[in-house]
C-alpha cells in the first residue's frame, strides 16, 4: 500500500520547480473523504500571468487526479464549434460545449498528469479557422523551439519546422481562413505550409519561401488569399498559386501587385489590416499614425495612387497608447481603439465608415464601454466587446448598445453562431444565447466546496449557487437542499495537513500519513530544481570590481538581476516595453536622455508615471570621448543639471540620482565629476549587442544577433546580480528586429529560471 501511494504522489505534480522567486503556490482547504478522495485548491500567483486557482481531486486509492474546475485565461473554440479549449497555469483542458469536467489533452501533460505549472505567459497556441489543427512551439531554447502541427481528432502530431522563435507578442505563424494553409516566419523569412501534403512527397523548405518578412508582413484574405507588403509594395497573392510557385520559385514573382504605399513599411513596428472583402487597407505607422487606402490589382504595374496621401482619411494616435483593437465588416465599417500602456482607460476609440463606394471618408469618435477586446458575429451584423468592464452587445451598422450580458470583468468570448455565446469570466464558462438564456457549461472557480453528507458527491459553490457532480459528469445546478459534510482530515487510512514551508517558492505542501504503515509522504516532489546553483558562483566576487562604477550586485544569496532600459533620442518601444512590464508586475530602471525629454515631453511624462526609476542619461547623446568635445568636470557637472532640469519641467518630478554616459563611456574623470554632482555611475556587465545594426558589422567586428540570438545570449551570460542594458528606439543603422520586442520572452526566460528582475537601486541595496 505505501508503494502504491508513492507511486500516485510521484507522478501527480512536478510542479515547484519551474517558479520563478517572485511567484506563489498555495494550497488550502484539504477535505478528506472516507474512501481516500482529497479535495484541495491550488492557487497561483505568478508574474506574467493573472492570479487563479483551481479545484482538484486526488483519490489515494486509484492513483487519479483530477482538476474540477478551469479558469479560462485563454480559451478557443476547436472542432467546428464543438469544443472549448481552455489553457492556464495548470495546463491545456477541453470542455465539450454541451457541458463537462476540464479533460487533458494528449500529448500536452498537465499539472494532473505530472507537468510543471507554467511561469510566466501562458504558451501560445494557434488553432485554425475549423477547430481541426492547432500548431505549437515546442521550446528547444530560452527563445527558440520547433513548430508542430497537431490532428485535434487523432492527436497525431507532425513536425513543421526548427529553429522558430518562441511566441511572444504575436504567434509566428498565421491560418488562412479556409484552414487549408498556414504562413510561418522563421529567421526573418516567410514560408507557407499546405495540409494537402501532409500525407504526400513533402515540399523542400526552401521552395516554400514567400520572402523576407515577419508574421505581420502578411495578412489574410477571406478566399484563401493573403497580402504581402514587403517595402513599399503590397502584394496580392492567391493560395493555389504556391504550388506553381514551389516549382518554379526563381523565375515567379510573388503575387500581383495591389497598391504602393507612401512609405517604406517596417514590421518591427508597423502593422496592417485587409477588408473582408479585399478592397482597402489600413495602416499602422509605427503605432503613431493610422492611414486608410483603397487596393487594386495591378498585375505588375506600379501605381501612384497610395502617394496621393491627402486624398484618403488618417489619424494621428495618441502617445501613450497600445495594443491597437479592430473591427471591419463586410460592409466597409471599421472601429478601432486602444488602452492607454498602463491600462487605466482607453487611449482613442473611433469608427470610419467607409461603407459608400466614394468618400470623402473620415475618423469620427465613439462612445466605448471599458473593454479591452472585441469580435464580430460571423454575419458581421453585431460586435461582442468585453474586458475589465464586462461583455456587451452592439448592432454593429449603426453602433447602438443592444444589450448586456455583463458588468463583472470577462476573460474571453468566442461566437459559437450568429446568435450565441461562449463566455469564460472568473466564476464559469457559459453559453450565452440571446436576448438573455444562459446554461453552464463549467466552473471557473469553486468559492466553497466539500463532499455531500450521505452520497458523497463533490459539491461547490459559486456566488449563491450550488452545483454537484461526482468527479465524472458534469457540474449540475443544485436546487435542493445541501448537506455539506464537515471537512475532515483523517480517515480510516489516511491522515492529511498541510505543512508550512520556511521559504521559498511555496507556501506549504500536503502531507500524507499513512495509518497502516506508519509513514508520512508528501503529495508532490519537493526535490529537483531547474535553477542554477547559487553555491556554483564564487562568493567572493560580491559585487563590481570598481567602487566607483556599479557594475553589477552581489553574485550569491539570490536571483536577482536589473534590465535597464536606455531612452535616447526616439520613442519606438517605449509603450509596448511599459505596457509589457506592468503586465509582469516588475518595476524596471529607465535612463533617459535629453534630447527624448525636449522631443517627446508627453512620453517623459508617460515615463515619470509609470513609477519606474528614472535615471539620467545626460542632456545630449553625444560621445563623450569624442576628442572634438572639451569634456571636463564643470560640462558634466552642467549637462546633468540641464537635464535634471529639463525633465523637472516637462514631468514635474526629479531623476534619481543614477546616471550613465551615451554608449557606456566610462572614464575616471567622468566617474570623479558625476560622484561631485551627487551622482553613482551605473554600469553593466552584459552587452547584449541589441544597439548593432547591420551596417555596423560591415565597419568592425561586433556581432549583429537577431532579437532571439541576443535572449537566448543572455541566458547564457546572466548571473545573479546582473545589470541588462536594453536600448529604447529605432536603429538607424539598420535592425530587422528589436530586444524590447522580445522582452516578454527574455523575462518569461528568467523567470523559469528562477530569476527576479528589481531596479538597480534594489541590487545596490542588496549589495551592502
Amino acid at each position: 500500500m505505501i508503494r502504491k501511494l508513492k507511486g500516485s504522489l510521484l507522478t501527480l505534480i512536478l510542479f515547484i520547480y519551474s517558479l520563478p522567486l517572485s511567484a506563489e503556490v498555495r494550497f488550502n482547504g484539504l477535505d478528506l473523504f472516507p474512501d481516500g478522495r482529497l479535495l484541495y485548491t491550488v492557487q497561483i500567483t505568478n508574474s506574467g500571468s493573472a492570479p487563479h486557482g483551481g479545484l482538484f481531486i486526488t483519490d489515494l486509492e486509484k492513483n487519479k487526479h483530477k482538476l474540477l474546475t478551469a479558469y479560462p485565461e485563454k480559451m478557443e473554440l476547436l472542432d467546428e464549434g464543438r469544443i472549448i479549449q481552455i489553457r492556464n497555469g495548470f495546463g491545456t483542458f477541453r470542455i465539450p460545449v454541451k457541458g463537462g469536467l476540464p479533460e487533458s489533452v494528449a500529448g500536452f501533460p498537465t499539472f494532473a498528469d505530472g507537468a510543471s505549472i507554467q511561469s510566466g505567459q501562458v504558451e501560445a497556441m494557434s488553432a485554425s479557422f475549423d477547430g481541426k489543427w492547432v500548431l505549437y512551439v515546442e521550446p528547444v531554447s530560452a527563445a527558440y523551439g520547433n513548430l508542430v502541427l497537431v490532428d485535434i481528432a487523432s492527436a497525431k502530431r507532425y513536425p513543421i519546422a526548427t529553429h522558430i522563435e518562441r511566441p511572444g507578442r504575436y504567434f509566428p505563424a498565421v491560418w488562412s481562413r479556409d484552414s487549408k494553409v498556414f504562413i510561418y516566419t522563421k529567421d526573418g523569412q516567410l514560408y507557407y505550409y499546405a495540409l494537402s501534403t501532409l500525407n504526400s512527397v513533402s515540399i523542400d523548405e526552401q521552395f516554400r519561401l514567400i520572402g523576407d518578412g515577419q508574421i505581420n508582413s502578411v495578412y489574410w484574405g477571406p478566399q484563401g488569399d493573403f497580402f504581402y507588403v514587403n517595402g513599399r509594395t503590397i502584394y496580392k497573392v492567391r493560395s493555389t498559386e504556391l504550388f506553381a510557385r514551389s516549382l518554379y520559385a526563381n523565375f515567379i514573382e510573388i503575387g500581383q501587385i495591389a497598391g504602393v504605399l507612401p512609405f517604406s513599411f517596417d514590421p518591427s513596428f508597423d502593422q496592417f489590416w485587409i477588408h473582408p472583402a479585399s478592397q482597402s487597407i489600413l495602416v499602422s505607422k509605427a503605432g503613431q499614425i493610422l492611414f486608410y487606402y483603397p487596393l487594386q490589382e495591378l498585375g505588375n504595374q506600379v501605381s501612384t495612387a497610395m502617394d496621393q496621401s491627402s486624398v484618403y482619411p488618417y489619424l494621428k494616435l495618441p502617445a501613450m497608447c497600445t495594443n491597437i483593437r479592430l473591427l471591419w465588416s463586410t460592409t466597409g465599417i471599421i472601429t478601432i481603439w486602444g488602452l492607454r500602456s498602463d491600462k487605466s482607460s482607453l487611449a482613442f476609440s473611433y469608427r470610419l465608415d467607409a461603407s459608400k463606394p466614394t468618400g470623402p471618408y473620415s475618423f469620427v469618435p465613439v462612445k466605448f464601454p471599458a473593454v479591452s477586446e472585441g469580435l464580430l458575429s460571423p454575419d458581421g451584423t453585431k460586435a461582442v466587446l468585453w474586458g475589465d468592464g464586462g461583455c456587451f452587445i452592439y448592432d454593429y451598422q449603426d453602433w447602438k448598445s443592444r444589450l448586456t450580458v455583463s458588468t463583472t470583468q470577462t476573460l474571453n468570448v468566442r461566437w459559437l453562431n450568429n446568435d450565441e455565446l461562449i463566455i469564460g469570466d472568473n466564476q464559469f464558462i457559459y453559453r450565452f444565447k440571446q436576448p438573455d438564456t444562459r446554461s453552464i457549461i463549467g466552473l471557473s472557480k469553486a468559492d466553497t466546496y466539500g463532499f455531500e453528507k450521505t452520497s458523497g458527491a463533490i459539491l461547490a459553490k459559486v456566488s449563491d449557487t450550488w452545483f454537484g457532480t461526482d468527479g465524472s459528469v458534469p457540474w449540475t445546478r443544485r436546487t435542493d437542499s445541501i448537506n455539506l459534510r464537515p471537512p475532515a482530515l483523517s480517515s480510516d487510512r489516511y491522515r492529511v495537513y498541510l505543512e508550512t514551508q520556511g521559504g521559498g517558492l511555496y507556501k506549504n505542501i500536503p502531507m500524507i500519513r499513512l495509518m497502516d504503515g506508519l509513514t508520512t509522504v508528501p503529495l508532490i516532489l519537493v526535490n529537483g530544481t531547474q535553477y542554477e546553483h547559487i553555491s556554483d558562483v564564487p562568493a567572493k566576487e560580491a559585487v563590481s570590481s570598481s567602487s566607483s562604477v556599479f557594475n553589477n550586485g552581489k553574485r550569491y544569496g539570490s536571483r536577482t538581476v536589473s534590465l535597464t532600459f536606455d531612452v535616447i533620442d526616439s520613442p519606438e518601444g517605449l509603450t509596448t516595453v511599459l505596457d509589457i512590464l506592468k503586465q509582469y508586475n516588475i518595476r524596471a530602471t529607465f535612463f533617459v536622455n535629453g534630447e527624448f525629454i525636449r522631443r517627446y515631453a508627453d512620453l517623459a511624462r508617460l515615463l515619470s508615471d509609470s513609477g519606474h526609476e528614472i535615471g539620467s542619461l545626460f542632456y545630449a547623446p553625444i560621445d563623450l570621448s569624442d576628442t572634438r568635445y572639451r569634456v571636463d568636470a564643470n560640462f558634466i557637472k552642467r549637462g546633468l543639471a540641464r537635464n535634471e532640469d529639463e525633465y523637472l519641467a516637462a514631468t514635474s518630478k526629479e531623476l534619481s540620482a543614477l546616471w550613465h554616459a551615451p554608449f557606456y563611456i566610462i572614464s575616471p574623470e567622468l566617474v570623479s565629476a558625476a560622484r561631485s554632482a551627487g551622482y553613482k555611475t551605473i554600469g553593466r556587465d552584459i552587452d547584449p549587442y541589441d544597439w548593432v545594426g547591420k551596417s555596423d558589422v560591415r565597419r568592425s567586428y561586433v556581432p549583429y544577433l537577431s532579437a532571439s540570438e541576443i535572449i537566448d545570449q543572455i541566458m547564457q551570460k546572466k548571473r545573479p546580480g546582473s545589470i541588462i542594458p536594453i536600448r529604447i528606439g529605432a536603429n538607424e543603422k539598420v535592425r530587422t528586429d528589436y530586444l524590447f520586442n522580445r522582452l516578454d520572452v527574455l523575462l518569461d526566460a528568467l523567470l523559469r529560471a528562477g530569476y527576479e528582475v528589481v531596479p538597480v537601486s534594489t541590487l545596490m541595496e542588496q549589495a551592502k
